[in-house]
């Protein structure tokens, strides 16, 4: 069961590592003009793990370009925003049966492949699996978690279940399988929507947040929208959300969002698909959403997108 995956940031690398830790041999997917800069023709992988130990795995890596086989399993970990022009850029190679797992923030960029690639059987995954990039090539393991994974659109039958569960048994994580995904994709629209716009806001750690009574208070607006909203969808709310965020700011308190580290380096960040999703579903239910677009005029006037 060959995997091939799209993304070779920290998410892409990690996932590729865990591959290669249960002996099965992945294939990494480039953009055809980095592929072509590589000094090396025997590439490696590195990962430096929890413990402090790093190891290095031979990795293949081709481009959607270069590539001649057909792809079985597709796990897309690129940014929202690249998601589905990276699938529509191996579209010709993906078999008929081909299983495709979709791991990216917010909400939108799912539902738009699995609308494209219907034929196909699509997945989503949420994750609280931490990891950074030292280097191209070389991850850092930041944090165990776990991954829920769920079909987007129609229910599979049983045998494609099965072949999901037996091609990611192997590996060193903790998969729980779900249906609906939406529950859990919305649970980490909630954490994404009140933490990663608000650190790249700072530019603080996450667990910074929770230092001043305005940054709790930012946090605790911006989390209530997204209760409000996902009430007026009829999407149930497990538990309390802004104790999952707080949480989380814990949990994580000297990680940087993926949003803070964009918007350091001048990139494109995802809050289309966070904070910007969340306000154009609530402007077609009705709910006023003042926090999360207060947010975004604020990034927006320091250019960040």
């Amino acid at each position: 069961m060959t995997w091939h995956i799209m993304g070779a940031g920290s998410m892409g690398c990690l996932w590729t590592a865990q591959f290669l830790k249960a002996g099965m041999k992945p294939t990494l997917l480039l953009r055809e003009q980095r592929l072509h800069t590589l000094q090396t023709k025997d590439p490696v992988l590195a990962i430096e793990e929890l413990d402090g130990t790093t190891h290095h795995y031979p990795i293949n890596l081709e481009s959607p370009q270069s590539l001649t086989t057909s792809i079985e399993y597709l796990l897309v970990c690129t940014k929202a925003q690249d998601a589905e022009a990276a699938v529509h850029s191996v579209a010709d190679q993906l078999s008929d049966q081909c299983q495709i797992l979709l791991m990216q923030n917010g909400l939108g960029s799912q539902q738009a492949i699995a609308q494209h690639f219907s034929s196909q059987t699509v997945w989503a995954a949420s994750t609280t699996e931490g990891a950074w990039m030292k280097d191209f090539l070389h991850v850092c393991h930041a944090g165990h978690g776990s991954t829920w994974i769920g079909p987007m659109g129609h229910t599979p039958d049983e045998s494609t279940w099965q072949g999901l569960r037996s091609s990611l048994e192997k590996l060193p994580v903790d998969i729980q399988y779900t249906h609906p995904i939406e529950l859990k994709l919305w649970d980490k629209l909630a954490v994404n929507c009140a933490i990663n716009g608000l650190t790249a806001l700072y530019d603080c750690k996450n667990g910074e947040l929770l230092d001043t009574e305005e940054r709790r208070a930012r946090l605790a607006a911006l989390t209530e929208e997204v209760t409000q909203v996902r009430s007026a969808a009829g999407i149930p709310t497990p538990g309390n959300l802004l104790e999952l965020v707080k949480q989380v700011c814990r949990d994580t308190a000297m990680n940087n969002s993926s949003t803070c580290m964009d918007a350091r380096q001048g990139r494109k960040t995802e809050l289309t698909f966070i904070n910007g999703y969340l306000i154009e579903q609530a402007a077609k239910l009705g709910v006023k959403t003042p926090a999360n677009q207060q947010l975004m005029r604020e990034l927006a006037n320091l250019g960040i997108q």
